[in-house]
């Protein structure tokens, strides 16, 4: 491996350097986010307190954010950036409820938003699992 201008130094990559990242940690950040996403939505369709409101659409915002990210390096390291499968964009399709389900929950029915959320979520684990299309 050719040093760099940096001498080496871990902190500092080159450009010549790859850096490879193992994909059980983007499976690990898609998880733990969407876990922390749904209950965030759960939390604010039980209790929606209109002083959180901004408070809560950051932290879903970055979660989802998150879930995004890592999904996407999980199909860049284990599907070769294949997005056109039916699955992969019926996952898009559930993620994209999810995230607009926390800022429904202020204005629709609790049992509208519990149903939603368990279906969209319900849909996407099915998707990852059977992968019918």
């Amino acid at each position: 491996m050719p040093r760099n201008r940096f001498n080496g130094c871990p902190c500092l990559k080159g450009p010549d350097i790859e850096v490879d990242m193992d994909p059980k940690i983007y499976q690990f950040l898609h998880v733990i986010s969407i876990i922390l996403l749904s209950g965030f939505t759960f939390a604010i369709a039980a209790n929606p307190q209109k002083h959180k409101k901004k408070l809560m659409a950051i932290v879903t915002g970055i979660l989802g954010l998150v879930a995004l990210v890592a999904g996407a390096g999980l199909m860049s390291k284990l599907h070769n950036n294949d997005w056109a499968q039916g699955w992969v964009v019926a996952k898009m399709a559930c993620w994209l409820v999810v995230m607009g389900l926390g800022g429904m929950a202020y204005k629709k029915s609790k049992s509208f938003i519990f149903a939603a959320l368990i279906a969209a979520l319900g849909i996407a684990v099915y998707m990852v699992y059977f992968r019918p299309f």
